[in-house]
């Protein structure tokens, strides 16, 4: 990538769910699945129950360094909300 960065997408799914669904819709880069919520959990992305849905994920973008600090963090009020473009090209640097 022009800007030495690399993307990673973790769906909180069974990993089935989530072969399947790449299947048709295929990512440039790793997808890996989440079936116990580990993850976004730490993140502090999980949902248990609001008036969207029921045991989900935020939209989330999180950009780290090379050394693994967080740089920018972006989570989404609803399902449907995402970051800017520039501003996540701005965070990469």
């Amino acid at each position: 990538m022009k800007r030495g960065a690399g993307a990673v997408v973790i769906l909180p799914q069974k990993t089935g769910k989530v072969k399947e669904y790449l299947e048709t819709h295929p990512y440039p880069f790793p997808v890996l699945a989440d079936e116990k919520r580990v993850v976004v959990k730490e993140y502090g992305v999980y949902v248990r129950v609001n008036f969207e849905s029921v045991h989900i994920a935020r939209p989330s973008v999180f950009v780290l360094d090379a050394s693994g600090h967080v740089r920018y963090v972006f989570i989404a009020s609803v399902q449907t909300e995402y970051p800017p473009d520039e501003d996540i090209m701005a965070a990469l640097g």
